[in-house]
């Protein structure tokens, strides 16, 4: 029961909202085939938009089959110069079979790694044990260098520091909002995208 893939969906109505918990039965493609509640049947109509959030991020996805037993909806397309879903919400960890590498430097320093914990088009956030990196981050752009696996390429940007969470036992994870020129955003967008997809299958 464990290793069954769940997922929430989130229905908006004009009056009203409703979520729900399926399980992903498998990904063909582009479509991903969910199990289906009785107020999915009852809501859900074909070629509806509905939400479909799963780990780190939640996409909007389109109604295109339903039966008594299973909800089929599409992923969104690729598209180089719109973003997978909102910049924010569709945020993916990176694989630990095919990693990701970000260096941040300050003020013309050398470059320094830092453990990714999550990115997606709008930012990153990293994993720190060092207190006085939120004083040297704060209110600074910052220069950003990263390496996806060799499907992508590297990056190059800035990037500033928006948010802090403790996570206990002296480990602090940095939110920064990323700032890139087109090329470079597409790249990110293809990397997003492309682990959304080895995530729903995972």
């Amino acid at each position: 029961m464990n290793s069954e893939k769940i997922a929430e969906v989130f229905v908006f109505e004009d009056s009203f909202f409703f979520t729900t918990r399926v399980r992903i039965k498998r990904v063909e493609g582009d479509k991903i085939v969910l199990s289906t509640t009785e107020l999915l049947k009852k809501f859900v109509v074909l070629g509806k938009r509905i939400h479909l959030k799963f780990r780190t991020f939640a996409l909007p996805v389109k109604v295109i089959g339903k039966s008594e037993e299973d909800l089929i909806v599409t992923l969104p397309s690729l598209n180089p110069e719109k973003p997978v879903g909102d910049r924010r919400s569709a945020r993916v960890n990176p694989s630990h079979v095919h990693p990701v590498r970000l260096f941040i430097s300050l003020d013309g320093e050398e470059e320094k790694e830092y453990e990714v914990e999550d990115i997606s088009e709008g930012g990153f956030s990293v994993i720190v044990n060092d207190p006085s990196l939120i004083d040297l981050f704060l209110d600074r752009e910052v220069k950003v260098h990263i390496d996806f696996p060799v499907e992508v390429e590297e990056v190059r940007g800035t990037a500033r520091m928006v948010n802090v969470q403790e996570l206990g036992e002296g480990r602090l994870k940095l939110g920064f909002e990323m700032f890139l020129d087109d090329a470079d955003m597409v790249k990110v967008r293809f990397y997003v995208y492309s682990r959304i997809k080895e995530m729903l299958r995972g």
